[in-house]
């Protein structure tokens, strides 16, 4: 019998949330998007915001710049000055030379890499902001730039609170995984292999697109590859995604480039529910309130697929590790490692950073060495060929390994909700205030 979940033990801080008061962000709003691509109600509440433009600044607290890059996107990709002198104006230049003000240029998206941010830190320069005086809050955990902070869970930063909550809300009487359940996904039959679940498209998962269709393992997963709808809609037309792939496929081992092109009129593939995409899902639980109100609806899975396969196949929204310059990892790694054994289509040395933070890996199913291989394509072939024969294992010695690896997702759970997010927060904002000598009071 499952007892009652203890959600204060899960979700608890070592830091009240009332130290983050002392901080105003500046260029930022409340009720936008703050530190990636959910805001934390808990946190934020806590924090102050102010989006004026008449640059004045509290003396009684710590003022930062705040900026995230996607405010700076159209100014590094296309050139728009309009839009960098908008959220980088002349008149903060003072301000932060001065100590009066801290410049934090922030992450929001998964494509956070140092080349982008160098242009922006050109401009700065260009304006007259002294280069020590720029601080980044960043998703790479192989950035080498300078006064640079990166979040233990990369893209996903505030952890727990993005992912955990939406699986507290939604299958509490299954997750986390007790003895119980455990026992009963692995006497649970299975119908399929994997799950491999993709959203707007990007060349390396149309890689693996191809080749599960191109070896007829498609059927042996649940597999989607909706291209983005509704609310997390982007237009990708299949002009583009020719195009695009083209050039990429190159150096891939694409056996029949015309099928691989013939087979994007599959898509959109969807086996999520009829309106899955069209709005946030609102928290029922009381008490999980108080930190989100509401999560997007891809932080879940459905419980009845994931016990009805082996494992899963993340594919992240990033593939390219920019010469061992840039690695990060999103919700789509860490739904899987909190659920099931997961193989990852994504940046180098994801495994190994999220070792690092405690989590099990599952080397006993995939051969893990495809993580340190730096060239993209060699790294996203080497993977593949480990979904292949992982697909083509006899289900028995299928089933034993990953009866034995289910104790390592219960582990991952553990260590999901060990992470204080707010800690690592105040720890960064206290870095910055220190390093920076910036003036209060």
């Amino acid at each position: 019998m499952r007892g009652i979940l203890d959600l204060n033990k899960l979700l608890e801080s070592n830091v009240n949330p009332k130290y983050f008061n002392q901080y105003v962000f500046h260029n930022a709003d409340s009720d936008k998007e703050f530190l990636g691509h959910t805001n934390l109600h808990y946190l934020c509440k806590n924090l102050n915001f102010n989006n004026d433009r008449d640059f004045n600044f509290s003396e009684d607290k710590v003022n930062i710049w705040y900026v995230r890059n996607d405010k700076c996107s159209d100014y590094v990709y296309n050139n728009q000055l309009d839009v960098i002198r908008e959220n980088i104006p002349n008149e903060i230049v003072d301000y932060i030379n001065s100590n009066k003000l801290i410049l934090l240029l922030s992450t929001a998206t998964e494509f956070d890499t140092d080349s982008f941010w160098n242009k922006v830190v050109d401009y700065c320069k260009s304006i007259g902001i002294r280069e020590e005086k720029i601080y980044f809050l960043t998703s790479n955990y192989k950035t080498s730039l300078p006064n640079s902070y990166c979040f233990d869970f990369s893209g996903i930063c505030i952890g727990k609170y993005d992912v955990g909550i939406p699986w507290l809300d939604r299958y509490s009487n299954q997750f986390p995984y007790d003895d119980d359940y455990i026992s009963f996904l692995q006497k649970n039959e299975k119908s399929k292999r994997f799950i491999c679940l993709n959203a707007h498209y990007r060349e390396h998962r149309h890689y693996i697109f191809y080749k599960l269709y191109k070896n007829n393992l498609h059927n042996l997963g649940y597999y989607s590859f909706s291209l983005g709808q509704g609310m997390n809609s982007i237009e990708h037309p299949k002009e583009r995604m020719v195009e695009e792939w083209g050039s990429y496929s190159e150096e891939l081992d694409i056996e029949d480039y015309n099928f691989s092109i013939k087979i994007l009129d599959k898509l959109p593939i969807n086996i999520e529910k009829e309106n899955f995409w069209e709005d946030v899902i609102w928290i029922k639980n009381e008490y999980l309130k108080q930190f989100h109100e509401c999560y997007r609806p891809w932080m879940l899975k459905d419980l009845d697929m994931v016990s009805d396969t082996y494992f899963n196949i993340a594919t992240e929204s990033n593939n390219d590790s920019d010469h061992e310059r840039f690695s990060y990892f999103s919700e789509k790694v860490l739904l899987g490692w909190m659920t099931q054994p997961t193989i990852v289509i994504g940046t180098a040395f994801t495994i190994e950073h999220l070792k690092g933070l405690g989590f099990e890996s599952f080397p006993e199913l995939f051969d893990e060495s495809y993580d340190t291989i730096i060239p993209n394509a060699d790294r996203l072939i080497k993977t593949y060929n480990e979904i292949e024969r992982v697909c083509k294992m006899p289900e028995k010695e299928l089933r034993s390994i990953y009866n034995d690896l289910l104790f390592k997702v219960k582990h991952n759970q553990d260590i999901l909700f060990k992470h204080d997010f707010l800690e690592e927060f105040k720890n960064i904002l206290e870095s910055i205030k220190v390093e920076s000598k910036v003036e209060v009071g």
